[in-house]
């Protein structure tokens, strides 16, 4: 794992673009910034409980909230985005970022 400040600076612009009513991974945020998936998790962690951040977009692979203190929070958030989980607790696919700007695009060519 890196410390780099250029990745950290990478995070940071990343997880700041990704925009109100869309989620994405930790595993996407790890591959566009290029570090392992455990440091983008550190980095999460590490935020201070005032950030202004939009930590609240990042979830699992299997498109859930990973169980941590603040998932509770994490849900309401998203929530209040408009962004839902379905019946079978995953949330859903065309509120995938980057992804789901790719979707908006193509809708509007």
């Amino acid at each position: 794992m890196t410390d780099h400040p250029s990745a950290f600076t990478a995070f940071t612009s990343t997880l700041a673009g990704i925009p109100k009513g869309s989620y994405t991974s930790y595993g996407k945020l790890a591959e566009v910034c290029g570090v392992h998936v455990r440091q983008v998790q550190a980095w999460l962690r590490k935020l201070p409980r005032d950030t202004q951040l939009p930590w609240h977009r990042i979830i699992n692979s299997q498109r859930k909230i990973t169980e941590h203190p603040g998932a509770a929070l994490q849900h309401q958030r998203l929530a209040e985005e408009g962004v839902l989980p379905g019946e079978n607790g995953k949330y859903p696919l065309g509120k995938y970022w980057p992804d789901c700007e790719q979707q908006r695009a193509n809708r509007h060519k």
